[in-house]
């Protein structure tokens, strides 16, 4: 089961999933510069613009954003005979979300997605609705920021890889894109209270999660505490401008069984061009190869790179991502020589969102405008320094004034028993209709 879960979420390009489940076997989660992070200079923004163009919001600003999407797909698959199979899916997105004040200093924050999906070769069909974000913002001052309810909080500066992202755990209901933007956003809050006190380049923001659920559940109107909040968690994150717009942010994450986890997020603006990336964590954690219950040892996690922007509106991404805590060589040919073992694991890793194998190399480029105006091309794609398999991720998208039209291919290659060459879907072609409202 296991192995059949991840292999699906490795593959995914508008499947549908359970609840609980995550896209860690692709090892994506992007930054996009959130709020609650460290701050970006105007020009380092410009060259870290890589955000999913799926979700966005109309040019006129409105408190409310309402979207509806239409997917329909197929899937190329080899069998066990060898033998090519095709297999159609069609899929039905809805998005409603509020972001407003209703009183002097006070603010309401919701987003919640629907999402329906039909497989023609099983027919199976599927729906599921994930409650994004809901919780009530109060501002006392301008120094001062109190937040309670479901927030979905999203640390981190790296695009494919976040080790600062301890929140991402369980958080995916769904994956209807592998773009690591949309998995970022489209995924679910964690029940939580947090406070931010800001000053004059920095800031320092203190948060705890309580436990609410023990498990998590696949019923598809369920808010599913139980897939983000099963534990009592912590976090203090503070940033301080050093030099210039050079402001790191430094973070201490822990809880209920969990040993305190630090971290740092830092960008530099290299030239008037190139934004250069780190980002790293470090602390006591079983081995994703030993289970949650295994014993502990210190494993440390990273991701840098640096972004170009050209003047033709090109933006390219050179990532390198290493996790301490996932397989070696040696722990993957072990794992490969045992199908139960290997399947348990990938479904660990898709759950917590994290890389399968220790080492692998992420590239982001983009391309706006291109060729005719309001024509934007996107190539992603992940290399595995472990066992050499890898996937690419194309997109096409038009945008008119309030709909999107988009093409997207996505292939799987490597051998048998790696992330992406054992996926049974070796290739997804579909077209995505968005209509904004």
């Amino acid at each position: 089961m296991g192995k059949r879960l991840a292999a699906v979420i490795v593959a995914a390009g508008m499947g549908i999933g359970a609840a609980g489940i995550g896209i860690g076997a692709v090892g994506q989660a992007f930054a996009a510069g959130d709020a609650d992070g460290p701050q970006i200079a105007a020009s380092d923004e410009g060259a870290l613009q890589l955000a999913d163009t799926a979700n966005a919001a109309p040019s006129a600003r409105s408190n409310w954003q309402r979207a509806f999407e239409f997917a329909a797909g197929n899937y190329t698959a080899a069998s066990q005979t060898g033998s090519v199979l095709l297999d159609d899916t069609l899929r039905v997105s809805s998005s409603l979300a509020y972001d407003g004040a209703f009183a002097p200093g006070w603010r309401a924050v919701f987003s919640n997605q629907f999402d329906a999906g039909w497989r023609g070769g099983t027919g199976r069909y599927n729906a599921v609705d994930t409650l994004k974000e809901a919780y009530l913002s109060w501002r006392p001052n301008t120094s001062a920021i109190v937040d309670a309810g479901r927030i979905n909080l999203r640390e981190g500066v790296a695009p494919g890889f976040n080790p600062t992202d301890f929140f991402k755990a369980g958080a995916l209901r769904a994956v209807t894109s592998i773009d690591p933007e949309s998995l970022r956003e489209n995924r679910l809050g964690s029940v939580m209270l947090r406070g931010q006190a800001l000053w004059n380049g920095g800031s320092v923001t203190a948060l705890v999660s309580p436990p609410l659920a023990s498990t998590p559940s696949s019923a598809t109107f369920n808010p599913d505490f139980g897939a983000t909040n099963q534990t009592w968690r912590y976090m203090l994150s503070g940033t301080q401008r050093l030099f210039g717009g050079f402001a790191p942010q430094w973070l201490i994450y822990g809880g209920a069984g969990i040993s305190p986890q630090f971290g740092v997020d830092a960008t530099t603006l290299l030239d008037n061009a190139t934004v250069g990336f780190l980002e790293y964590s470090g602390g006591r954690s079983s081995a994703l190869a030993g289970g949650p219950q295994g014993p502990e040892s210190f494993h440390s996690k990273l991701a840098t790179g640096l972004t170009r922007t050209f003047p033709n509106k090109v933006s390219v991404t050179l990532e390198y991502d290493y996790d301490g805590a996932s397989a070696n060589r040696a722990t993957w040919d072990a794992l490969a020589a045992h199908p139960a073992s290997f399947g348990e694991y990938l479904g660990a890793a898709a759950s917590a969102q994290e890389l399968p194998t220790r080492q692998s190399l992420f590239t982001y480029v983009t391309w706006q405008d291109a060729f005719v105006v309001h024509l934007d091309l996107t190539a992603l794609g992940r290399y595995d320094l472990v066992d050499h398999s890898y996937f690419t991720w194309l997109e096409a998208r038009y945008h008119w004034p309030r709909v999107d039209l988009a093409v997207q291919w996505q292939t799987n290659h490597g051998a048998s028993h790696s992330p992406y060459g054992d996926a049974p879907q070796k290739q997804v072609l579909q077209g995505v209709l968005t209509f904004f409202y």
